[in-house]
């Protein structure tokens, strides 16, 4: 039993790091976050805070950040995904694999200690 809360306790660690990869590149590139999403749809929980809403949702397994324009809409809107440049996009998509890269070399770094 003890493995298994581990286990959930690492899994929420790496999807709030890897999440917050994708919103912190997106806030940087002056994209619209409309919600940072711990878990699935449907949500327990939200607040908005400015523009974005912070919410914990039923399904623990994963989490989310919805990016305004990510479908291609509305690409006139300077703060939409869609409006962006290429690179700029390409980097708020792999932002999430780069912070779960250094998540990996910190537990990596101090778990030998």
């Amino acid at each position: 039993m003890f493995t298994v809360i581990i286990f959930i306790i690492v899994l929420g660690i790496l999807v709030l790091v890897h999440e917050f990869g994708h919103f912190y590149v997106a806030k940087k590139a002056g994209m619209k976050v409309e919600e940072f999403g711990f878990g699935f749809p449907p949500r327990i929980f939200g607040i908005k805070r400015g523009e974005t809403i912070y919410s914990i949702n039923w399904i623990p397994f994963g989490g989310f950040v919805k990016v305004y324009g990510e479908n291609g809409e509305d690409e006139d809107n300077p703060r939409s995904f869609a409006s962006k440049p290429a690179g700029q996009r390409a980097k708020v998509i792999v932002a999430g694999v780069i912070m779960n890269l250094l998540l990996a070399v910190v537990f990596l770094t101090f778990g030998n200690a």
